[in-house]
Order: structure tokens, then C-alpha cells, then sequence
């Protein structure tokens, strides 16, 4: 919507950031009179480090009913956490290359039961985010009762899987402890709280909050990581706008990492820097890992500090070890787009 409204109208970017930032103080408000705080969805928004993400895969064919979305999230429900903050994004599994996307599966999945793939149409997806091992053990063995339930892939790190399953599904829930908030009509008001899908949203003991679909797709709708495809950049120019009048993308940005910036980092990082096996190299080597990541990721935690005249956001870097798991760090950097420059204010 913010683009098709930016080009059509011919809006400045200066004049786009007032009003993102107006829409953003009403989606507060609106939260607030729901006794929802918009800080404490974070969490589902944004990429936890030491949480789980993972796709759950159903066979639509298993149930006896033709919704089997519906029927999905009776067995889904009961098994979240009743206390987590989570976003719950659900889809078909599509794609013209049948045989690419059954070879991506049955080397990813976790399986339930044996895959016999027939079309990924067939198959329907629930992806949640910020999962404790606990809750991805307890889901994973809780839903093997269901009769549809294939198995589920593990999407915590950079994988053709994750990406594949990215263009698949669309935002749909934002769980915040027991209760669930979901998009209206853009023609409704927001002070109702209605569930408009036919999922059984209010089981369980759940409590529903809805609000227009505008503002659930701009500021509610968690984004997976994945790289950065042609046709999709206007996600960043967009976030980028929200902080700054001034919008660069990042080709051809240059990532500063100062000396003294380094020293810190040895000193007070090292940690973190020795698991994932940078503690030996130099500035140089980890600001071009850095920028070599700009394009793979999307930002997030935008922030402008009035008081210093600084706008940042985060990116989050996974580095590749020669055994076990990648090594996950966030990389907080300031942006300077008059000088073309990405600063490193702090890695963790």
C-alpha cells in the first residue's frame, strides 16, 4: 500500500515519513485501547537468536473436511506456549517446479510419517516464529496425533527450504500470550474485535483483537529472512524512509568499522567473536562480512535518536562454522546515507 500510494501520488520522501510515522502512532493507539503495548510484540516481529523458527507441514487430503485449515489449528492451538509472544503465517505450498520443491522437502523435513508427494498444493503450511526447543519438541510430538501432520523444517537458519517456504506463506496471526490478533476490513472500525476467517481462533481460552488489515500488513506482519530477490528492495527503501529523509538502498554503501570501534569489540566481544570464529581476523575482514550480508537479510529495530542525530537499524549475520551450527550475531549499524556509509556501532 505505502508504495502504490508514494507512486501514484508522487509523495517526497520526506512527506512519506511523516506519514508512515503517523500511521505507526496510530497503530498504537489502537493497540493500546486493546490493552495490547506495541513494544511487547517484539519478539514476534523480529529475529530472536536463541529461538527456534520452523514450518509445519500438513496433508490437506488426510482430513475429512475440506477446510483443513480450520481443522489444522484445533491441533495447533493447544500447543502453543499460553505465555509466548509468536507470529503464526500459514499457506499452500506452491511453485511450478514440483520436482525442485519435493527434493527440497524430503531433505529438510523432520518427518511425522512417510512423504508420499503428490503436488505441494497438497500440502499446507503453518510457519512459527520465536519457538523454545521446549515448545518446537512439544509441537512437533504433540501434533503427531494429528492424522495430516507430515513432519515439520527446522527454518532457524539460512536454507533453500526457508526460502523456498518464505514465498509461500502469508501473514495471518500475531500471538501475543493468550491472545491473538488478527487483521478486518480496512472498512471497519478498529474498535471492534472480530474474526472474520473461519479458523477456530477464539478456542482454547484465546482472546481476539483485530484491527485493520493496513495496519496489521505494514506494522504487524513478520518478515523471514531470506536474500533479497529483483522487485523486492522497496521493503528496505520503505523501512529506510521510516527514519530518514534521505533514501539510499545499500548498493554501493561502504561499512565503516573505526579502529577504536575494533578494539572494543576484541575486547568487551570476544566471546562472541571466537564462536563464530572471527577473533582472529581484522576490521577489514569483518566489515566486508558485514556488507557482504546487506543483501541476504532484511533490517529491522529502526530507530532515530533525536538527541544524537543518529538513524540505525540491525541486520542479523549468520556465520558458517566448520562444524555444528552456524553461529548467529547482530550487527547494529548506523546509517549515513550522505556518505554512502553503514557504520558498525556494536556487534552481540
Amino acid at each position: 500500500m505505502l508504495e502504490v500510494m508514494r507512486d501514484y501520488f508522487g509523495i517526497t520522501a520526506s512527506r512519506m515519513r511523516s506519514e508512515i510515522q503517523g500511521l505507526h502512532k496510530e497503530l498504537i493507539k489502537i493497540l493500546d485501547s486493546k490493552g495490547i503495548k506495541y513494544e511487547s510484540l517484539r519478539s514476534a516481529l523480529v529475529p530472536v537468536m536463541d529461538r527456534q523458527e520452523a514450518a509445519f507441514i500438513f496433508d490437506s487430503e488426510a482430513f475429512d473436511s475440506g477446510n483443513y485449515g480450520r481443522e489444522t489449528f484445533r491441533y495447533i492451538l493447544p500447543l502453543l506456549e499460553p505465555r509466548a509472544t509468536q507470529s503464526l503465517l500459514v499457506g499452500d505450498l506452491l511453485g511450478d517446479d514440483q520436482q525442485l520443491i519435493a527434493e527440497i522437502l524430503r531433505e529438510s523435513i523432520v518427518p511425522s510419517r512417510s512423504l508420499t508427494f503428490k503436488h505441494s498444493t497438497l500440502l499446507y503450511c503453518v510457519y512459527i516464529n520465536n519457538l523454545s526447543d521446549f515448545a518446537l519438541r512439544r509441537l512437533h510430538s504433540g501434533l503427531c496425533i494429528c492424522p495430516a501432520y507430515l513432519g515439520h523444517v527446522p527454518t532457524t537458519f539460512g536454507s533453500r527450504a526457508k526460502t523456498y517456504v518464505s514465498l509461500s506463506v502469508a501473514n495471518f496471526v500475531l500471538k501475543s500470550g493468550k491472545t491473538l490478533i488478527v487483521a478486518h476490513e480496512d472498512d471497519r472500525v478498529n474498535s471492534e474485535n472480530i474474526n472474520i476467517t473461519m479458523y477456530p481462533l477464539e478456542e482454547f481460552y484465546y482472546q481476539l483483537a483485530s484491527l485493520q488489515g493496513m495496519y496489521f500488513s505494514i506494522f504487524l506482519a513478520f518478515k523471514i529472512e531470506r536474500p533479497s530477490f529483483k522487485g523486492f528492495p522497496i521493503d528496505t527503501e520503505l523501512s529506510l524512509n521510516a527514519i530518514s529523509n534521505e533514501v539510499a538502498v545499500f548498493e554501493g554503501f561502504a561499512v565503516r568499522l573505526d579502529e577504536e570501534k575494533y578494539g572494543y569489540l576484541i575486547n568487551e566481544k570476544l566471546g562472541k567473536l571466537r564462536k563464530a570464529g572471527l577473533e582472529a581476523v581484522d576490521r577489514e575482514y569483518i566489515a566486508a562480512l558485514i556488507q557482504s550480508r546487506l543483501s541476504a537479510n532484511y533490517i529491522y529495530n529502526l530507530s532515530y535518536l533525536e538527541e544524537h542525530n543518529v538513524m540505525k537499524f540491525n541486520i542479523m549475520l549468520e556465520v558458517q562454522r566448520t562444524t555444528g551450527y552456524p553461529t548467529r550475531m547482530t550487527a547494529v549499524l548506523e546509517y549515513l546515507p550522505g556518505e554512502r556509509t553503514l557504520r558498525v556501532i556494536t556487534l552481540h
